[in-house]
């Protein structure tokens, strides 16, 4: 009863997947040939990105309204290597106050639009992350998942009133301290590699190179004892996993 009870989900059984991050790059640089590897095998991907990640772009001199379209007009030229449907931006001021409750709900209204059975996020609990967007948003992504059914819980008028409440089976951590599944992204790494090599607001043409070929690398080391060339590691559990549950960690 106990190992059917803590047996760890299938992210290759994934159908749609709402995929939350803190900064536009997030999931590409870490989770990149995961998500091109599950549109390649028909699940549908739905990016979130809660941040305006104006902090991080190249250029002092761009304004605002410039940097940001800039970071989107990458984003979305990156979405279509790796085969991403839509995307949804919060625009929380990256590496900026705001509250915790309010990413938290507006990260649940997106949960009740889309009905996703898979959530992927960030690793909250990684040692020595000091990100507070890192930590803000994988928290409030792995608490709507367990919040998302219960409609007492409110989103937005609209939204709540339609939405019916539905089963998110598996909750996925990229960048995490404590993996239990290792991915096999062979076939996806180069349209990893072009991914990452899309976002010119953030990084100078040197760096893109630079950290493509040190992601290759780490994904390889990753797929060492594996039958696989290239991977990356995760930690999926349910969401019943993730509250209550001290041991969590561990399976």
């Amino acid at each position: 009863m106990e190992r059917v009870y803590f047996e760890i989900p299938n992210l290759y059984d994934a159908i749609k997947i709402l995929a939350v991050q803190p900064h536009y790059d997030d999931l590409d640089i870490l989770a990149g040939g995961t998500v091109a590897a599950l549109a390649e095998a028909g699940a549908e991907i739905v990016y979130l990105t809660c941040t305006n990640d104006l902090v991080g772009v190249i250029d002092d001199t761009w304004s605002d309204e410039e940097a940001a379209a800039r970071l989107k007009n990458d984003q979305e030229e990156a979405a279509r290597v790796t085969g991403v449907r839509r995307q949804y931006w919060l625009g929380y001021p990256d590496a900026g106050a705001y509250n915790y409750f309010d990413l938290r709900r507006d990260i649940l209204r997106v949960m009740r639009i889309e009905s996703p059975d898979t959530i992927i996020t960030v690793d909250p609990w990684t040692a020595y992350e000091a990100h507070t967007d890192h930590i803000q948003c994988g928290k409030a992504a792995a608490e709507a998942a367990i919040l998302c059914g219960l409609t007492k819980v409110k989103s937005e008028p609209r939204v709540d009133a339609a939405y019916q409440p539905h089963q998110i089976e598996r909750v996925a951590f990229y960048g995490t301290q404590y993996p239990n599944t290792c991915f096999d992204i062979s076939r996806t790494i180069e349209k990893k590699k072009q991914a990452i090599r899309c976002y010119h607001a953030q990084y100078h043409e040197q760096e893109l190179e630079q950290m493509a070929g040190l992601l290759e690398y780490y994904a390889k080391m990753k797929a060492q004892g594996q039958d696989m060339a290239y991977a990356e590691m995760w930690k999926v559990v349910t969401p019943r996993h993730l509250h209550g549950y001290p041991d969590a960690w561990k399976f």
